[in-house]
């Protein structure tokens, strides 16, 4: 009879002997040394969804967020569609943006699904194109300092200055910047500005700093990611605890196990 004894195991064939084994080191809270394996985190994740343990799935949750930063962010975002999590969704989507589309590899782009790839390659088109609108247009001359003496030159030089610069650093073919990047390389030109004012020079790097150009960029990718995450993912309800089974005098599916 199954479950009898040593001899007469109960065969669980969607259960395989390691994701048991991960099972009892969640049960017990007792790990091999080296910790879970990436793929001891999928185990877990299949396990949890099988047996609808809570515990195992939050471990493994909790292990891929602590080393997201140890995965490409459209492994992750596959992940989080497989299993439906949102803990990382919006984090690893915005490091996706990041990517270049020809950077990411067939087979994934099948997992990440036709929503999430063609809001990511709609997205890549949009920021692309508000680059272009941030590198050719520098950020207006407000107001002038007192201490300029010649406004029309100091407007001049400080068109001249961004194209040649930020534009330049922001559009290269070959290898172009982050904003925040270009702003590291552009506010090292202070000896170079020609005939801005220096005081001039100092409230319109300012307000270059402060990123006000990138805010809508910035906030597209967020509410892009926002919107993906809350219409293809839906966490599995809480599963009760076995103090909550208790009360209901049910067994807990630890211990049916």
């Amino acid at each position: 009879m199954e479950g009898s004894s040593d001899d007469h195991p109960i065969i669980i064939p969607e259960l395989s002997m390691n994701m048991f084994e991960l099972f009892l080191s969640v049960a017990y809270n007792s790990w091999k040394p080296e910790g879970p394996t990436h793929d001891d985190v999928l185990d877990l994740l299949r396990f949890s969804n099988k047996f609808m343990s809570q515990k195992a799935r939050d471990v493994a949750i909790n292990h891929l967020h602590e080393r997201r930063f140890q995965h490409k962010p459209y492994e992750l975002l596959a992940l989080c569609l497989e299993f439906s999590i949102s803990k990382f969704f919006v984090p690893a989507f915005r490091r996706l943006v990041e990517f270049r589309i020809r950077d990411i590899p067939g087979p994934v782009r099948r997992r990440l699904g036709f929503e999430v790839w063609n809001a990511f390659v709609d997205l890549k088109e949009l920021l692309d194109e508000h680059n272009h609108i941030v590198a050719c247009e520098e950020p207006p001359i407000v107001t002038h300092s007192p201490y300029c003496t010649d406004n029309t030159a100091c407007f001049i030089d400080w068109r001249q200055l961004w194209w040649n610069s930020m534009a330049r650093f922001l559009l290269d073919g070959r290898n172009p910047q982050k904003f925040h990047e270009a702003i590291e390389r552009f506010q090292e030109l202070g000896p170079e500005i020609g005939r801005v004012n220096p005081e001039c020079w100092k409230m319109l790097l300012q307000t270059v700093k402060n990123a006000t150009a990138f805010c809508l960029a910035f906030d597209l990718v967020e509410e892009t990611a926002q919107q993906l995450s809350a219409a293809l993912i839906t966490e599995p309800a809480p599963m009760l605890t076995k103090a909550e089974l208790d009360t209901l005098g049910l067994p807990s599916h630890e211990e049916i196990l």
